[in-house]
């Protein structure tokens, strides 16, 4: 019994010991330490590289270029070069399967000659027209070489090989090997097609200029070797800075040869070390080149990509850190030395990598977002206070800076209230949009958390209520947020409403049918008596008019005519006197007749 009471009057002084004093940066082993790595940000995850299936459609746009490049007519040749530099949608994957296909069928033993004999041609095509539109030939042209020679003698026989190698690249730096191809045409020949193809898909690849495109000029490189080296070469000097992530890549290539390429064509872009490989003003490239070094786990970039984890620019700033936790364990003593330069404190020892990286990207996020947390602090106390209208001016002021605030969910019941508050004042125009467009945020700073359905519900209220000002009633929204809210009494009531004067229109509706029954019936009835009383036509023949008798004068000219013994008529009656039915002849015969 002594021995269980020592025991206990032991731990009792060991749990009331005050805790040792700790240094500068350490941390407290349990409470106070356990609740800090809960606010850090989480590390990004560096996604793979994704090769996705080729696209169908593409696939059939590339082999319709492809076979109209390889044809025998020479106008489908030269439109098909031109829809070369034209790249679809989804070529990438496509150029990736038919590049699969000649690299099983391509004879490596022939390839080299056609392609070879092709070059060879095209240069002395161009030398011949360079020779007829250039200077003549003679005796200024033998000087010029006298010259030259005369001055790089020296040079020449210091450099040896190495100009001749130049040689050798620049004799077609002004044309192209596709072109070299296409003028001397084999449609005949499964090489010279093969050849055709692979330097035109090399072609598109270069038109896309993206890193997925230039992964695949890298991989043809690996296929074919030497066949299309030098032609890759020149593709990758156009190329520049969108060649450099993928040549950062290549350099942790399965194959030395392709290592050794990569290395030697960064050199030759000014790109070899991290310093100089970040110098692009193009975002997306930067971000690349910072991934690619988190791929190929460069600690000799650590300290490069450390400075852009706290890029204003979020995409910047999201490949840096994502290079960071790919790159990882390796990168501690550069993250160690950064954390100390950036707060004054050395990280305790018992901080793994992640744990560091994740306290430097706190500090880095809460120097950049200072001003973000005064204002959203300045928010939540106007939210307090009840000023709505200030709570949410100052928060939309934060999510326009950074919208991905780590805590917008505390804005949500702020958001909320205030366009209640703005559904509750109906009479002023226009209130309850800018309710609806309050409480759409609202949900879309938590869309997932336990008031979303109520949120939900709330949404679909007021679109029923702006349908009603609109003049175009529907219970669908109001039957939507009873689904979604069965208390909600806003909606119950408006579904009643609609319900109540759907019953008025329909006893309307009865009235407005007899109404219009016995107008209807009237004035059928009045056509009837009109009809009635109407005249009906005489269709009785018509009496004829008595002819008038002629004048004095007019009889004494008949008289005359007569004893002229003319044998015609000497009257003749009008035709607009003549009765129907009567012929001319006859009206003047029977003017004759009653003639005294």
């Amino acid at each position: 019994m002594r021995h269980r009471v020592v025991w206990l009057s032991l731990i009792s002084l060991l749990a009331l010991a005050p805790s040792p004093a700790r240094g500068a940066g350490e941390i407290a082993p349990a409470s106070s330490a356990a609740a800090a790595p809960s606010v850090l940000p989480e590390l990004p995850r560096l996604a793979p590289i994704a090769q996705p299936e080729p696209d169908p459609s593409a696939v059939r746009e590339l082999d319709r270029v492809l076979e109209q490049l390889t044809a025998h007519d020479a106008r489908s040749r030269q439109g098909a070069r031109a829809a070369v530099d034209e790249v679809p949608a989804g070529i990438i994957g496509a150029i990736r399967l038919r590049v699969q296909d000649i690299r099983g069928s391509l004879d490596r033993d022939a390839a080299p000659r056609i392609l070879a004999d092709a070059r060879k041609a095209g240069r002395k095509a161009m030398k011949d027209a360079k020779g007829d539109s250039g200077k003549p030939k003679g005796d200024t042209g033998k000087k010029d070489k006298d010259a030259g020679k005369k001055d790089t003698g020296k040079k020449d026989k210091d450099t040896g090989k190495k100009d001749t190698r130049k040689e050798k690249v620049e004799d077609d730096e002004d044309g192209d090997w596709l072109d070299f191809m296409l003028a001397s045409a084999r449609p005949d020949d499964g090489t010279w097609r093969d050849i055709v193809k692979l330097l035109a898909m090399e072609r598109m690849l270069v038109a896309a200029g993206t890193t997925p495109a230039v992964r695949e000029l890298i991989a043809l490189h690996a296929y074919f070797g030497d066949l299309l080296r030098i032609d890759l070469q020149r593709q990758i000097a156009k190329l520049r800075d969108k060649a450099v992530p993928a040549l950062i890549e290549a350099r942790q290539h399965d194959a030395k040869l392709i290592q050794r390429w990569a290395n030697k064509q960064l050199d030759l872009l000014g790109r070899a070390i991290p310093g100089e490989a970040v110098a692009s003003n193009d975002t997306q490239i930067l971000a690349d080149v910072l991934r690619a070094y988190g791929r190929t786990r460069d600690v000799d970039a650590v300290r490069v990509i450390l400075s852009f984890c706290n890029s204003d620019r979020e995409r910047l700033r999201e490949a840096a850190r994502e290079a960071i936790a790919a790159i990882g364990e390796p990168g501690i003593w550069q993250l160690r030395d950064v954390y100390l330069n950036l707060t004054g404190n050395k990280p305790p020892r018992e901080w793994t990598w992640d744990r560091i990286a994740r306290e430097l990207f706190a500090t880095y996020d809460r120097a950049r977002l200072a001003e973000v947390y005064k204002l959203m602090d300045a928010g939540l106390a106007a939210a307090n206070a009840g000023k709505l209208t200030e709570a949410t001016e100052a928060f939309d002021k934060v999510l326009a800076r950074a919208p991905l605030f780590e805590r917008r969910k505390d804005m949500v019941t702020t958001y909320v209230a205030r366009a209640r508050a703005l559904a509750e004042d109906r009479r002023t125009p226009g209130r309850v949009e800018e309710a609806l467009a309050m409480m759409r945020k609202a949900l879309r700073l938590d869309p997932t958390g336990d008031q979303a359905k109520k949120t939900d519900a709330e949404i679909a209220y007021l679109e029923g209520l702006v349908l009603i000002e609109q003049g175009t009633p529907d219970k669908f929204s109001f039957k939507r947020a009873l689904e979604l809210d069965p208390t909600h009494a806003g909606a119950r009531e408006a579904l009643a409403s609609l319900e109540d004067q759907v019953v008025e229109r329909k006893s309307h509706l009865n009235r407005y049918i007899a109404a219009g029954g016995v107008g209807l019936a009237a004035l059928v009835a009045m056509l009837l008596i009109a009809r009635r009383r109407a005249p009906t036509p005489d269709r009785s023949p018509r009496p004829r008019r008595a002819a008038t008798r002629p004048s004095s004068s007019a009889t004494g000219s008949s008289r005359a005519a007569n004893r002229a013994g003319s044998g015609a008529a000497a009257y003749t009656v009008p035709r607009s006197s003549q009765p129907r039915g009567t012929s001319r002849r006859q009206a003047c015969q029977t003017c004759r007749h009653r003639s005294p």
